[in-house]
């Protein structure tokens, strides 16, 4: 594979330090003192020809063809030109500069171009024979311009600008599929078997752009895979229903012509069948759960008023198991959703705290709310559950101890079924190990926008069992 974004990259910051280095040495010139600044030696060169051409102007046309001249050949605070006759008198009529009327009489006569230079400045100076004897040719090259003037702060705001420009640029086309592949794999996670991060890549071909095509096409047949195994498990369950209906119908005759020996067995097989169909009435509410073929209808009711019917049900089997349940709320809480739904996931709940619950302590049912939220927390006192375990509890068939299924007779259904219900209404369930032992289950769910019920009327509703 081509590293073609390694390319970019290097490239990117490679041109980068030459420019920067390119810089510093041009810098360096500038300040330099001898012998001169790296950009003069253009300046060096061509002196003599500007001294000839300024001088056939002078012999020609006189001081006016002469300042027409210097003033064509300046450049305002950046270059300005003297021309002397052999006696130093300076011909154009241009005002001196202190640097030049200090310098001018150290000058004596040379061949070539004489330099001086300084921090903020450098001055040329060359000879040109003439009619009437030699004549002199200065210039003043100003760097203060360059260096400390506005000139400076211009460059410096320009390229910093640039270099934002660029940059900025840069970081968005490298990290803009990234953070596209971030959110597709975090809406993945979350179950949207949908989510794509390719769609805004064009025609880019780099190591991201692969990287995020073959993302597509995993989530891609990650949901073939995940729509295909729901489709079998609906009509695996489906299909089973009907030679359960018939098993019940042979069951129903068999139980006309019993004996008494063959009363145990027949028992057997109508426990079983009943266990068999409430499983497959599982698997199918979850397959809808799922596949989203599920569209209850939602309405506003009491919350506490579900609960406490829940509670009183669940009452009957904690008895047997020598159990109690202690059921308390602050104040009566409504929420909008589908009592059924929310019936079967809080009924889960609370009857996997009646069967794991060991010694005399009652399963504790509380409901509390924040500003948004009914918070419904169920605790059991049974053996908790293992640290690692507690992210799968709500996976579909998923067994901390599979050896627990025929004690229990659960079949790693019911949370999950819950964890759909309550995602199904915007809320969301979790499960805490607590320090004194046990499982504490947390529903956090919506609250309706309405006003609730005063505390004292609800305190009459909160039931404890004994």
């Amino acid at each position: 594979m081509h590293r073609r974004l390694f390319w970019k990259i290097f490239l990117s910051f490679w041109i980068t330090q030459i420019i920067f280095i390119s810089y510093l040495g041009y810098k360096a010139h500038i300040l330099s003192k001898n012998p001169g600044p790296l950009w003069l030696a253009t300046a060096e060169k061509t002196m003599p020809l500007v001294a000839q051409e300024v001088l056939e102007r002078y012999e020609i046309g006189g001081q006016t063809a002469l300042r027409a001249e210097m003033d064509q050949q300046s450049v305002p605070d950046r270059l300005q030109f003297w021309f002397y006759d052999s006696r130093g008198n300076e011909l154009s009529g241009c005002a001196q500069t202190p640097e030049v009327s200090k310098w001018l009489p150290h000058l004596g006569p040379a061949s070539g171009v004489q330099q001086y230079h300084e921090d903020d400045f450098s001055l040329l100076s060359t000879e040109v024979p003439g009619t009437n004897g030699p004549y002199r040719l200065v210039a003043e090259y100003h760097l203060q311009y360059l260096l400390r003037g506005p000139g400076l702060l211009r460059l410096v705001y320009i390229s910093a600008g640039m270099s934002c420009v660029t940059c900025l640029l840069l970081a968005l086309y490298l990290t803009r599929p990234i953070i596209g592949l971030r959110r597709a794999t975090h809406a993945l996670a979350e179950g949207d078997l949908n989510a794509r991060a390719g769609a805004k890549l064009g025609g880019r071909k780099d190591e991201i752009a692969d990287l995020v095509r073959d993302f597509d096409r995993m989530a891609e047949r990650i949901r073939d895979l995940v729509y295909s195994q729901r489709r079998l498990l609906g009509n695996v369950s489906h299909e089973l229903r009907s030679p359960l209906a018939r098993m019940r119908v042979a069951l129903a005759l068999a139980r006309r012509a019993e004996e008494p020996s063959q009363s145990g067995p027949l028992d057997r097989m109508e426990s079983e069948i009943a266990r068999l169909d409430s499983m497959i009435g599982r698997i199918l509410t979850l397959a809808r759960l799922e596949s989203g073929e599920l569209h209850p209808k939602m309405e506003e009711f009491s919350l506490n008023q579900l609960i406490s019917k829940i509670v009183a049900d669940a009452e009957y089997e904690a008895a047997r198991a020598g159990h109690a349940i202690e059921y308390r709320a602050d104040r009566e809480i409504f929420v909008r959703g589908n009592k059924d739904l929310l019936a079967s996931a809080i009924e889960n709940v609370v009857r996997n705290a009646v069967y794991y619950t060991r010694g005399s302590q009652p399963i504790s049912v509380s409901l509390t709310e924040d500003i948004d939220h009914a918070i419904l927390s169920v605790r059991d006192h049974g053996p908790g559950v293992p640290p690692a375990s507690l992210p799968l509890l709500f996976r579909p068939f998923y067994r901390v101890d599979d050896s627990r299924v025929s004690s229990t007779g659960g079949t790693g259904l019911g949370l999950a079924i819950a964890e759909r219900a309550v995602s199904l209404h915007g809320g969301s369930i979790s499960a805490t190990n607590q320090e004194s032992g046990g499982l504490s289950v947390q529903i956090r769910i919506p609250r309706a926008v309405t006003k609730a019920a005063p505390k004292s009327a609800v305190a009459e509703k909160v039931t404890t069992a004994n």
